[in-house]
């Protein structure tokens, strides 16, 4: 893929996710949708080629900044979690899924000409593939994002909304949040797998990939 179809592929994506997370700020019941295919769009060159991650990474970083700004003017609470959370565990669920092909020369082998002609000489090449990111990182990582979703969003409604921090305190509801947070990881990983297998499909049709 040319470096400008990546560019046009990076823009779109970005203002697909800046989309998403001002709808998730002004519209909370769309939250969950939004932060799918945030998800999914931040992840998008990644998924494309796993080489193209840092594509992903500028796009986290230019919408994450816009949607965290209208999560100012709206609710934080419904941003935070998906700029720190979910876009950064699409990106690295499909970096860590792909896979690394490293080619290597073998022995070279003789051939003899029975007829009597000039030898062959041939090389044996040796092509193995292994995931960009061993399973153990790849969930250590997701639990990472996971605190650090958590804690920024605890954070962000600190400073932004300290009257409702007080409320969430002091009814012990936040503690209760926090620790159902914990068992999101494993679903979020299905529902997201699922959607990167339709996304792929439409890209093949596409001939994007």
């Amino acid at each position: 893929m040319s470096k400008s179809k990546r560019i046009a592929i990076s823009g779109i994506c970005t203002a697909v996710c800046v989309g998403c997370l001002a709808l998730s700020a002004f519209f909370k019941w769309a939250m969950l949708v939004a932060a799918v295919i945030a998800t999914v769009a931040c992840a998008l060159p990644t998924l494309i080629d796993a080489r193209n991650w840092w594509y992903s990474v500028l796009i986290l970083i230019a919408s994450g900044a816009l949607g965290m700004f209208f999560g100012t003017m709206a609710n934080v609470m419904y941003v935070a979690p998906i700029v720190a959370f979910c876009m950064p565990f699409g990106i690295v669920k499909a970096y860590g899924e792909a896979f690394k092909v490293t080619a290597s020369l073998g022995e070279t082998e003789i051939l003899e000409d029975p007829f009597g002609g000039d030898d062959k000489q041939t090389v044996a090449v040796n092509v193995e593939s292994k995931l960009c990111l061993p399973r153990v990182v790849k969930w250590v990582l997701y639990y990472v994002l996971l605190e650090a979703g958590l804690g920024l969003t605890v954070l962000s409604v600190f400073l932004l909304m300290p009257d409702f921090f007080n409320t969430l305190v002091a009814n012990k509801i936040i503690y209760w949040i926090l620790g159902a947070a914990q068992l999101v990881v494993v679903p979020y990983d299905f529902l997201i797998r699922g959607c990167f297998v339709g996304a792929v499909k439409i890209l093949r049709k596409a001939h994007v990939v």
